[in-house]
């Protein structure tokens, strides 16, 4: 029989993963099988299921996961990314292309690494490579209390920024370290005034879009002197926002999408992620993690949301 291991398949746009068997990946020229300790479970792997990325697949069964933790075959235990389709992240193995991983430094269990790689490295591109974050300046993120939202609110004020979460949840905003935060669960006038009151602002980072958007573009064309990058990363919010043309011309603001500015280094990116372990380590940033058996991902697939970031693992 050919070898196979157990894996979350996923059998067509819209499905949801089922746990079950699928072939185990043997590397080829250039390539490596990680053994698959904990997967993170993110929006961007539901879009990609959803036929809502470009990189969504267009042949089944596939393995979902865009990345995880594990070990390579001489045992050094790595965080991978991108794995080579039809094998994710999701299974006892993966299979990766040589290079495509940061090393994972000892005193951080493979829950936390999983759970920290994909918003955390998201957050240091967009926050600080993307967005040049530091001292003087001030940053809003939109959807502060969700996983992503958190991490780069950290990232921000360890950079030295004044930062201003915005999210629903209060109990979640007042615990962040915010210098401000502005609750969106209110009429749209009202969050307009707060995001204008806590401004003027040099970067915008939103996980959301939709009507917080809407509000974030009224606040800006109100007079925010400084030129604002505007950065979407996500739209768990809505995908579509009614932005006046007015409110643009009125905003000193440069709109661009999460990514589309180009990418850092391998080695750039594996510092910025090491450096991160060892903030987490030492509790300077907070992670909110469940980790939650891997044959459960029916389960864990269509659970709604609650901040937590859920980590399947073996």
């Amino acid at each position: 029989m050919p070898d196979v291991m157990r894996a979350a398949v996923l059998h067509g746009i819209g499905e949801v993963p089922r746990y079950g068997e699928f072939p185990a990946p043997v590397a080829g020229a250039g390539e490596a099988v990680v053994t698959v300790g904990a997967a993170a479970l993110k929006p961007f792997d539901r879009w990609w299921a959803e036929g809502l990325h470009p990189a969504s697949p267009t042949v089944f069964p596939q393995v979902v996961g865009a990345d995880g933790v594990g070990r390579l075959d001489d045992g050094t235990r790595v965080a991978f990314f991108g794995p080579v389709t039809p094998y994710g992240g999701m299974a006892e193995r993966a299979l990766v292309r040589r290079g495509l991983w940061f090393p994972v430094r000892a005193g951080v269990d493979d829950v936390t690494a999983a759970a920290l790689l994909n918003p955390g490295g998201a957050a240091w591109k967009t926050v600080v490579w993307e967005g040049g974050a530091g001292p003087g300046k001030t940053v809003l993120v939109l959807g502060a209390t969700g996983a992503s939202g958190r991490i780069a609110v950290q990232v921000a004020k360890r950079e030295g920024a004044r930062v201003v979460a915005a999210g629903r949840d209060r109990s979640v905003l007042d615990a962040l370290g915010a210098d401000a935060v502005v609750r969106l669960d209110r009429p749209k006038d009202e969050v307009v005034d707060a995001i204008t009151a806590h401004g003027p602002y040099d970067l915008v980072v939103d996980y959301l879009w939709g009507a917080p958007a809407e509000a974030a573009f009224a606040a800006l064309s109100r007079g925010n002197e400084r030129r604002v990058r505007y950065i979407l990363v996500g739209m768990s919010a809505g995908a579509t926002a009614e932005v006046p043309a007015m409110a643009l011309r009125a905003a000193r603001v440069e709109v661009i999408g999460g990514g589309t500015g180009g990418s850092p280094s391998i080695e750039e990116a594996a510092a910025a992620f090491d450096r991160m372990l060892g903030l987490v380590a030492e509790g300077e940033i907070v992670l909110d993690a469940e980790a939650v058996p891997l044959a459960d991902i029916e389960d864990a697939w269509t659970r709604p949301e609650n901040g937590r970031r859920t980590v399947l693992v073996l």
